[in-house]
């Protein structure tokens, strides 16, 4: 069983573990039922979630780091808001580790697709949110 994790680079960057393929992990996720995924990224059924008190929605996942991409992205300013930085393009990069502060062609990283093999996934508890 295999699933696909969006982990963004302000949460590694904030108080994120680096971790590798070949990890054990243990995260709280959320479903990503309502975020729009480019292309070239795939389906991502869940998205890391360290700052929610939001314990109806969100989940712990567990499994083993299978592969790792960097996503990195180019914005521009939005057509409705200007002072809205929105990506236009990007790009994905393979790598055995995930640390944060990542950067490829002048691009800083927005996030990572993580690949997890065996996973198991349960509700949240309060002691699973060691950052709120």
């Amino acid at each position: 069983m295999q699933c696909k994790v969006f982990y963004e680079s302000w949460q590694m960057e904030c108080c994120g573990t680096p971790f590798c393929v070949g990890d054990m992990i243990k995260w709280p996720v959320y479903t990503t039922t309502e975020k729009k995924w480019p292309d070239y990224i795939g389906e991502i059924e869940y998205c890391y979630e360290a700052h929610s008190s939001d314990l109806e929605n969100i989940s712990v996942l567990e499994g083993k780091v299978g592969a790792i991409k960097v996503l990195y992205e180019t914005y521009a300013p939005s057509g409705d808001e200007p002072r809205l930085l929105v990506p236009v393009d990007g790009v994905t990069v393979p790598t055995k580790t995930a640390k944060g502060f990542e950067k490829y062609n002048n691009m800083n990283a927005s996030g990572y697709i993580v690949e997890l093999n065996g996973y198991a996934i349960r509700p949240a508890k309060a002691e699973d949110m060691i950052y709120w």
